[in-house]
């Protein structure tokens, strides 16, 4: 209610308008796997006309302006908050006592960025952060012909609203992760938001569809695979993986379209269309049941022991090649069957959160061992013979009473 006043002010602006040409040529090549609402934003943004902006405020809050005369002033969150992918790396490389390895992610052509943001970002990291990372050009870097490296992609997605309407934590509206993870497992929420995610368009999340998904997808197509492959090797073959006899067609050709799949599956994961991806893994296992079915290893075990033998043997390499494609999407489960499957060690590597001393103060980041992973991104080299473990459920069934009792 207080009267607006007027008064002068003095600004530091970001000249935009002198990177106008670098940005439209940054824009204007390799740009194909970009996604298209967020190349075109980026592009008619540019060609509107760019013009200074201000980066600083007369704020209180903030990160002050680290020049005498100005320490009263803030400077803008937008154009100090992306310098953070910057910074971090730099103190990552610092704390790992290696100070110069942020260079091989910065410096080097074949390094790439993603940023994965939501659509009204778009401004700050397609145009403004490669904005700033082209007007320094080089940092702590003495080669004159190495540049710092520009957003290889920027995989903005639309927004998501939960049953209807807009997220909102003030109405909760809202996935409450800490209450969500006390009943039940990760996977399933991160199989289902995948798979309705906003990539090109609005998307709506849905209890009730989530606990469809989960039950019709997780549990009867691919939990229930693993588990009846599993629990008959273990079973009917003295907890090994058997030996196969001579394979016909359909053995090769399963296990065949399942080992070509790593190559276009990987081009969409690292173009970003996740939920392609994920349908295409999915029909694989759809595949791999069918064959399961028609072979049916539970009458062959009766009448033909080695054909048997050989059915389970490759119905065991498929869904040690679908773990794989499976674990960006399901890395929990993907893990647990890992073990099923009687690895040792595990696919991905240990995050943990350590805590660095700096400067008379102390933060805590989260850090990522890799050294124990034993994962590639390749079809099975399940070899015949290896002991299996005790199989269990992947998955657990959810009661759609659950949605309207109010415990979704």
């Amino acid at each position: 209610g207080s009267t607006p006043v007027v008064r002068e002010t003095e600004h530091f602006f970001l000249d935009l308008g002198a990177l106008q040409d670098k940005l439209a040529a940054y824009l204007a090549e390799g740009k194909d796997h970009w996604r298209p609402n967020v190349l075109n934003f980026a592009r008619n943004y540019v060609a509107a006309g760019l013009h200074g902006r201000p980066i600083t405020r007369d704020i209180e809050w903030g990160i002050p302006v680290p020049l005498e005369g100005f320490r009263d002033k803030r400077l803008y969150v937008w154009f100090e908050a992306v310098i953070g992918y910057l910074s971090a790396s730099i103190e990552w490389a610092h704390n790992v006592g290696r100070p110069e390895a942020w260079k091989e992610w910065w410096y080097d052509p074949a390094a790439r960025t993603y940023y994965f943001i939501g659509k009204d970002n778009i401004p700050f990291h397609a145009v403004i952060w490669p904005a700033e990372l082209i007007g320094v050009e080089r940092l702590y870097e003495e080669d004159t012909s190495r540049r710092l490296n520009l957003p290889y992609d920027v995989p903005a997605n639309e927004f998501m609203n939960i049953e209807g309407q807009q997220f909102s934590k003030s109405r909760g509206l809202a996935v409450w992760l800490p209450d969500y993870l006390d009943h039940f497992a990760p996977d399933p929420l991160r199989y289902y938001v995948a798979s309705v995610m906003p990539e090109t368009r609005d998307t709506d999340f849905g209890w009730a569809e989530f606990v469809r998904r989960n039950n019709d997808e997780l549990v009867a197509a691919w939990g229930n695979l693993c588990h009846r492959v599993l629990t008959f090797a273990y079973r009917h073959f003295e907890g090994r993986v058997p030996v196969p006899g001579l394979m016909d067609r359909a053995d090769v050709g399963l296990l065949a379209r399942i080992d070509v799949a790593f190559g276009p599956i990987g081009r969409l994961l690292s173009t970003c269309k996740f939920r392609a991806a994920l349908n295409e893994v999915m029909a694989l296992t759809r595949e791999v049941n069918k064959y399961l079915d028609e072979k049916g290893p539970w009458f062959q075990i009766k009448e033909d022991r080695a054909a048997a033998r050989t059915t389970v043997y490759v119905a065991l390499r498929a869904i040690d090649s679908l773990k794989v494609l499976f674990a960006p999407f399901l890395p929990f489960s993907s893990e647990a069957l890992h073990r099923h499957l009687g690895y040792e060690g595990a696919i991905f590597g240990r995050q943990y959160v350590a805590t660095f001393e700096e400067e008379g103060r102390s933060h805590k980041a989260l850090r990522y061992d890799g050294s124990d992973a034993t994962g590639r991104w390749a079809p099975s080299e399940l070899p015949a013979g290896q002991r299996l473990q005790r199989p269990r459920p992947l998955f657990q069934k959810l009661d759609p009473a659950a949605v309207e009792e109010g415990l979704l």
